[in-house]
């Protein structure tokens, strides 16, 4: 969840202030923002890591403890990418992009809330209120 969190709010607030990008452009802000974005994770957790364990184990635990990190490229960036080979025009693309990590949120804080016992009607307040957050973020990115 917080990877399309990030990934929404940069590719909001690019698409707001660089009209003449491209969905190849934004589909490469997204990789490299979340790679980028994965790799200061590991990296914190690895300094952080005040355990005994040789650094390659340590790592190895960081890298697969922060990969949620990386999965957003996948649903988010297909989008892009059939703005980026013509199937899409530039404008779907990113708006279909932002509509995906909309629900893409929606559905993560439901099954966050199924996951915790929550009841129907706090599963669907959660998916709501996740929703609502990439709706935020995009508004105000958008809007600023």
């Amino acid at each position: 969840m917080y990877g399309t969190i990030v990934a929404t709010a940069i590719i909001a607030g690019t698409d707001a202030a660089i009209e003449e990008w491209n969905s190849g452009d934004f589909l490469v802000t997204l990789i490299v923002t979340l790679v980028v974005l994965w790799i200061a994770e590991v990296y914190s957790d690895v300094l952080g890591d005040m355990g005994d364990d040789p650094l390659r184990t340590r790592f190895r635990r960081a890298a697969d403890e922060n990969w949620p990190v990386l999965e957003p490229i996948v649903p988010l960036g297909i989008p892009l990418l059939l703005g980026a080979v013509g199937i899409l025009s530039e404008a779907a693309s990113v708006l279909l992009m932002l509509l995906v990590a909309v629900v893409a949120l929606g559905v993560w804080g439901g099954i966050a809330a199924r996951q915790r016992g929550g009841s129907l009607p706090r599963t669907v307040g959660a998916v709501v209120v996740s929703a609502l957050i990439g709706v935020i973020i995009i508004v105000l990115k958008t809007y600023h």
